[in-house]
C-alpha cells in the first residue's frame, strides 16, 4: 500500500545548504529534538546518512536526482553527505519537526 508524506512535519526554521564537487559535502549535525529532514539537491548526486558519512558513487550511497524532494527520518546528531553524480551542486536540507 503506497504512503502518505506524513501532514504534521513542519520546517523548524533551520536549514543548511552544503556545496558538493567530486568531493563530498558534509551537513551540520542534526540538532536534538529532530528526527526528519526534507532534503533536494540541485544536481544529480549521491547522498550518505551517518554520524560522519561520506557519500560515494557506489552502493553505500542513495542516488538523488537533481529538483527531487525527499523526507528521511533520522537521529540526532547524525549527518547527511552528498558528491555529485557528473555536476557539482548544493545539497539543501530543511530540518523538520512535528
Amino acid at each position: 500500500m503506497p504512503r502518505t508524506l506524513d501532514s504534521t512535519l513542519r520546517f523548524s526554521g533551520v536549514s543548511d545548504v552544503v556545496a558538493y564537487t567530486g568531493t563530498a559535502g558534509q551537513s551540520i549535525a542534526v540538532p536534538a529534538n529532530i528526527h526528519d529532514v526534507r532534503i533536494v539537491c540541485t544536481s544529480n548526486a549521491w547522498i550518505a546518512i551517518g554520524v560522519n558519512p561520506t557519500a560515494t558513487a557506489a552502493d553505500n550511497s542513495l542516488y538523488m536526482p537533481a529538483g527531487v524532494v525527499e523526507y528521511f527520518h533520522i537521529s540526532p546528531g547524525e549527518k547527511i553527505s552528498a558528491v555529485q553524480d557528473s555536476a557539482g551542486g548544493n545539497l539543501v536540507v530543511g530540518f523538520m519537526t512535528r
